[in-house]
């Protein structure tokens, strides 16, 4: 199964707090479009007994029974996150843009690809070399339908089944976008502008990548599903041994999907003017409207709009 993953999530940068702040009037963000493969092996094991059944010795017993237990399983999706959102990495990425895109436009060259390239390629490399699981608590439902048959003297338990996953995950590209607040020809009240503007339906703000990260193995709990065995049976079954843990390697195979053609939905474009208002001085957070005017007011002293419409008029 195929698979798309923005991370940064776009639900985090509906805030300001998502993005990193550079200066006073200079927000930015790096994004990584990731392509994940996830394929099933035919390898399957079983966790912990959920639930224990005796029959009687004069009938034939039959278990029609659905029920709900709380797991610990693996957070794949939250593991890739953690590995991409490293300090690390994120910093120099964030270094290398910053770096090479240059005010008022913002633009970077066209040799910024491989820099970024190698740079993700070595942060990941180190990154996955320590243990990154995430791990959450679920809770799961469990059905079964089965009969034991009279005199059974063994103790029949219930326990779930699980199947060994693998997954790829290739970086197709980064995007990046600068929010600065700027202030109008002769004018107070700073505004915002997304950086780099785009060029009509082409986003120049794309940074081709096309590199496979790496793969992880995990177990999935199989959903909806319980089997029953009796507990000399189940002693001899392979057992997973740590449900919650994720393994990862380094990944050597070349991405099979083109990059895609359009940038992906919502655009940073779209999520800035959701983080963002148009005007500095309406950011929401732990400060008043007044207290903005008034560093507004500060740092337009001198300005010409100072002497023409604020209090620099009164000393011509």
């Amino acid at each position: 199964m195929d698979d798309k993953l923005q991370i940064p999530l776009a639900v985090d940068l509906t805030q300001e707090a998502g993005w990193t702040q550079l200066d006073k009037y200079l927000y930015f963000i790096a994004r990584y479009h990731l392509h994940i493969e996830d394929d099933q092996t035919d390898e399957l094991a079983f966790g912990d007994i959920l639930r224990t059944f005796h029959t009687t010795d004069f009938s034939e017993t039959e278990v029609v029974q659905g029920f709900e237990q709380e797991c610990t399983v693996a957070d794949v999706r939250e593991t890739t996150r953690s590995i991409l959102l490293e300090n690390e990495l994120s910093q120099k990425v964030t270094a290398a843009i910053t770096g090479n895109a240059k005010s008022p436009v913002y633009e970077l060259s066209g040799n910024i690809g491989a820099a970024l390239e190698e740079t993700i390629h070595s942060s990941v490399g180190r990154s996955i070399k320590s243990d990154h699981s995430v791990s959450t608590r679920v809770k799961k439902s469990f059905t079964m339908s089965q009969k034991i048959k009279s005199g059974s003297q063994e103790l029949h338990v219930a326990v779930a089944g699980y199947r060994r996953y693998s997954q790829k995950v290739f970086l197709h590209y980064i995007d990046y976008l600068f929010v600065e607040y700027r202030p109008t020809t002769l004018g107070l009240r700073k505004k915002k502008w997304n950086l780099p503007r785009p060029m009509g339906a082409r986003h120049t703000n794309r940074i081709p990548i096309n590199r496979p990260l790496f793969k992880s193995t995990y177990w999935r709990l199989e959903s909806e599903s319980s089997l029953l065995y009796t507990e000399p049976e189940y002693k001899k079954l392979p057992k997973v041994g740590h449900p919650d843990r994720i393994t990862i390697e380094e990944l050597r195979e070349a991405i099979r999907l083109p990059l895609p053609s359009r940038a992906q939905r919502p655009t940073l474009y779209t999520l800035s003017n959701i983080a963002f208002p148009l005007h500095w001085i309406d950011r929401k957070g732990p400060w008043t409207k007044e207290e903005l005017e008034k560093i507004e007011l500060e740092a337009a002293e001198g300005s010409a709009w100072w002497f023409e419409y604020g209090p620099g008029r009164n000393k011509k």
